[in-house]
């Protein structure tokens, strides 16, 4: 079984319309409120709301969400930021890689609207991430990923925040984890 899981603190408009064009795909939706100043609510009614008591991290929220769906013998989980910026429309795209790859990491298509700064930051850091891991990896600041929760579950992480995606990265891939990479816009 796949869920959906979005870490959401103080989310936008756009989270009830996530979780709509996701259930196209997954039923399973985990929402992580980090800690929001106006607790999260959704429309749909089958849509499991985990909560921070006080603003924790992206790292901390997706730890709780990967711990609740291992509880809950899941086996893979697919995770969204809450902002909109990952269209649900893609996650076929990760369902199809094959079950056994450790993480399925989003590559996004950087065009000229993205600041010159921040695309060489990425692919700085995802060169420095891949001679670390000795894996190839193309985007490593991209949320959009699917992770096979059996391998993951064999580390403790410490870091809390976005250096999580990070910190996942070289524990799973520099012990043999397998990475494959989804065409995301």
């Amino acid at each position: 079984m796949t869920a959906v899981i979005i870490p959401a603190y103080n989310p936008n408009k756009d989270l009830d319309d996530i979780i709509k064009k996701s259930k196209n795909y997954i039923k399973k939706i985990i929402i992580v409120d980090d800690g929001s100043e106006i607790p999260v609510t959704v429309k749909s009614e089958d849509v499991d709301i985990l909560r921070n008591d006080v603003n924790k991290g992206k790292g901390i929220s997706l730890i709780k969400g990967f711990q609740y769906a291992i509880e809950n013998t899941i086996k893979q989980v697919i995770t969204l930021d809450c902002d909109g910026q990952h269209d649900p429309n893609f996650i076929p795209e990760f369902i199809k890689c094959k079950e056994s790859i450790d993480i399925v990491i989003g590559n996004r298509d950087f065009s000229d609207s993205m600041p010159l700064h921040r695309k060489l930051s990425n692919k700085i850091t995802s060169l420095i991430l891949s001679l670390r891991c000795g894996k190839r990896i193309l985007d490593s600041q991209c949320g959009y990923r699917r992770y096979n929760l059996e391998n993951i579950k064999k580390y403790d992480y410490n870091e809390s925040g976005f250096h999580f995606e990070s910190e996942i990265l070289i524990k799973v891939l520099s012990n043999g984890g397998e990475v494959a990479h989804v065409k995301v816009p």
